[in-house]
């Protein structure tokens, strides 16, 4: 299995999206009302009312997200600089 910088700043990149698609969505939850939820669940014998997202650390994280997202990109970008000056070096 080859391991290169390029692979590394993808995987970046990818746990970035998944950690900023989750960030919304946990985002989206507490803004239309966790209350309609903790209802439903309660209204099911037995079950424990679910804990309420709390937007501000969905929001944390769509930070923590962005920042995982700009190193990915800067991992990619520094290899195909190092890339092209390998290619530019004369033998």
């Amino acid at each position: 299995m080859t391991i290169s910088a390029h692979y590394t700043g993808v995987n970046m990149l990818n746990q970035a999206q998944g950690m900023a698609t989750t960030a919304a969505k946990d985002i989206q939850q507490s803004s239309l009302g966790a209350q309609s939820s903790v209802e439903q669940a309660s209204e099911v014998k037995g079950a424990a009312p679910t804990s309420i997202n709390n937007p501000i650390d969905a929001s944390i994280d769509l930070i923590q997200a962005q920042t995982y997202n700009q190193a990915g990109a800067n991992v990619i970008r520094r290899a195909d600089e190092m890339t092209g000056t390998l290619l530019n070096m004369k033998v």
